[in-house]
């Protein structure tokens, strides 16, 4: 088509040879292609035609519009065929196959051509039937409504430091086959049931099933209306998701406070659930407290925000990747957000050692982000140390909690107490590590650390019982499930199964204390570079704080190595009763670390009241009977 096209410029410029030379009119190629039509005997006129003619051919063929041309006769063809023998949609089912003639005398078989037959192109998807298709209308985008929020102290952050929201509007034709197809599945099954509406949340649409009538034959032969039962329809989740093709599907049947079955179905997209659209929205300046964190969007894209000072501590399980780091991150930006160091104090324990590093030089922090067993074992004896030390500070001004205290002081002009969150990201290592200890260090604070304004939130990846024990369960009413291995593992973290459908990446359900039944949502998400701008802009209001202090545990650590360990006595008694002396025996009667359990062995061995090491795994040889009351210095 190419050279058609510089001849045919050449006829029509006239052929000239000066013009060709100079670059014109097709160049010298055209012109040559000219002349060879001339030889012919050709006219110019009708050279012009010619090339004009075949130019349009060999481009139609370049661009395969015969193809294009074919087709659609070919379907054409196939639909008067199919009119006229009745208009059936699909073919029959049992259709005669085509059998192969033999080759003629002369006919090979080409190996570019097997005798296989090749399979017919895959036919589109038929259209749901008439009493299947639904009509649903997405609403209109909400406008932001002007509500009275009050304005933020020039002592906190500014919203700018934090990144806006985009929203991927749903496909109204995607949500209206798959409420068709629901309907359809369902009524194979035998369940006539009827989508009455939808919600679309950041992660999954919640389609409104209204469950219909069966009717039966009574006992006097009319027919009696049936309603169909839950537990039906719940039973048909893996047939549902095999019919809308989706990994997972969870049923909420029923949902609380409604009259419908909710069947969620994960979005083709998911939105990005941000920070800073949930600070503006006026769901949560209507919680009004100190502590309240914005945990994500419901499965209607309405905010979820919730008060730590009233669930009070908090409790978050899931596998690895399912968004529990990313969660803690969001709830510590919220709350450093929206107070100061005067008034919020985070006390930060990281055994991974990579999540919550990033939060060193936060003024809000108590020293630095703990890492080692043995500090972390000395920073939970702190806490309970600092809840007994504002007990008594309660005692003595007769307040009932420190918001009473802290508005007596207030009158008084006296400094007032900041509220401590003391933050876990991972439970399990620890409860392998020192079980005892942390155990009864946690239980303890979250039965009593409420009225002091110290608030527990912990993380761990392995909701198992022998790291969720009954007594941790009993104390954290407020939970937050992400995607776990097996309904096992839901149960244990939420008493109920549904953890196990989630779809990970944030998605999460979360137990209320005040709900009876876990809402699901999609988590927030914060950047490092988020993160990053909110420490810096505090450690330019509060470069005092941001300049690092000792941690107030220290000086209880150098207290305990400096003086005479006070648990030597308790020690020489264990051994004294059991006349066996090992480091796991003090670990678990003085619920210690194993660090501390070691050193105090050594230190009895010095005291002469062990004999030195027999290597091998064997216990220490015990120098002292039960009955020697001598006081051994």
């Amino acid at each position: 088509s190419a050279l058609t096209l510089v001849a045919w410029l050449s006829a029509a410029g006239g052929g000239l040879l000066d013009r060709a030379e100079a670059g014109l009119d097709g160049g010298i190629i055209g012109w040559g292609l000219t002349e060879i039509l001339g030889i012919i005997g050709l006219s110019m006129p009708e050279r012009t035609i010619l090339l004009g003619v075949l130019f349009v051919f060999f481009a139609a063929i370049g661009l395969g519009l015969f193809e294009s041309v074919t087709r659609w006769a070919e379907k054409y063809a196939g639909n008067e065929t199919e009119v006229q023998s009745g208009g059936l949609p699909f073919p029959s089912a049992v259709e005669p196959r085509a059998v192969p003639s033999a080759p003629t005398s002369g006919e090979r078989l080409s190996p570019a051509e097997p005798s296989v037959p090749v399979p017919a192109k895959r036919a589109k998807p038929a259209a749901l039937p008439a009493e299947f298709r639904k009509s649903f209308r997405l609403p209109a985008e909400e406008k932001d409504v002007d509500i009275a929020i009050p304005q933020r102290s020039e002592r906190l952050p500014p919203l700018n430091l934090l990144i806006g929201e985009q929203n991927n509007r749903p496909d109204e034709r995607h949500i209206n086959l798959t409420a068709g197809l629901i309907e359809k599945t369902l009524a194979e099954f035998g369940i006539p049931g009827k989508v009455v509406g939808f919600r679309v949340g950041p992660t999954v649409t919640q389609f409104a099933l209204e469950p219909g009538f069966l009717e039966k034959p009574g006992p006097d032969g009319a027919l009696v209306r049936q309603k169909i039962r839950v537990s039906q329809i719940s039973a048909l989740s893996r047939d549902l998701a095999l019919a809308l093709s989706v990994e997972r599907l969870r049923i909420e049947a029923p949902v609380p406070g409604r009259s419908f079955v909710g069947i969620e179905v994960p979005n083709t997209r998911s939105s990005v659930v941000r920070l800073r659209p949930i600070l503006e929205s006026d769901v949560f300046y209507k919680t009004g407290s100190a502590l309240a964190v914005a945990l994500g969007r419901d499965v209607s894209g309405r905010p979820l925000v919730a008060d730590l000072s009233r669930m009070p501590h908090l409790l978050i399980a899931g596998t690895t990747g399912s968004g529990k780091s990313v969660c803690i991150e969001a709830l510590t930006a919220c709350m450093v957000m929206n107070n100061t160091p005067e008034d919020l104090r985070l006390v930060m324990i990281d055994p991974k050692m990579v999540e919550l590093v990033r939060f060193n030089g936060l003024p809000h922090l108590y020293g630095k982000v703990e890492t080692e067993l043995e500090r972390i074992l000395a920073v939970l004896r702190w806490a309970i140390a600092e809840m007994d030390h504002r007990y008594r500070l309660l005692e003595n001004v007769h307040a009932r909690d420190i918001e009473a205290y802290n508005r007596k002081m207030e009158k008084r002009k006296q400094p007032g107490l900041p509220r401590i969150v003391l933050i876990i990201d991972e439970l399990a290592d620890l409860m392998m590590s020192s079980p005892d200890q942390t155990e009864h260090s946690l239980v303890r604070l979250a039965q009593l650390a409420r009225a002091t304004g110290i608030h527990l939130v912990i993380a761990t990846q392995r909701p198992s019982t022998d790291v969720v024990t009954g007594l941790i369960k009993a104390n954290f009413p407020a939970r937050i499930a992400f995607t776990v291995a097996s309904s096992v593992d839901s149960r244990v973290i939420l008493d109920t199964t549904g953890a196990e459908t989630l779809l990970g990446r944030g998605d999460m359900l979360f137990l209320s204390p005040e709900a009876g039944s876990p809402v699901r949502s999609q988590g927030v998400m914060i950047t490092d570079q988020e993160v990053e701008r909110i420490i810096t802009f505090w450690q330019k209001m509060s470069p005092q704080e941001a300049a690092g202090k000792a941690a107030p545990w220290e000086e209880m650590m150098s207290q305990e190595e400096n003086s005479p360990d006070a648990l030597i006595q308790q020690a020489i008694e264990i051994v004294r009763g059991t006349q066996r002396a090992s480091a796991s025996l003090l670990q678990r009667r003085l619920r210690v670390g194993y660090p501390r359990a070691a050193r105090l062995i050594d230190e009895l061995e010095d005291l002469g009241v062990i004999g030195p090491s027999q290597g091998g795994g064997k216990e220490r040889e015990v120098l002292i009977d039960r009955e020697s009351e001598d006081e051994i210095e």
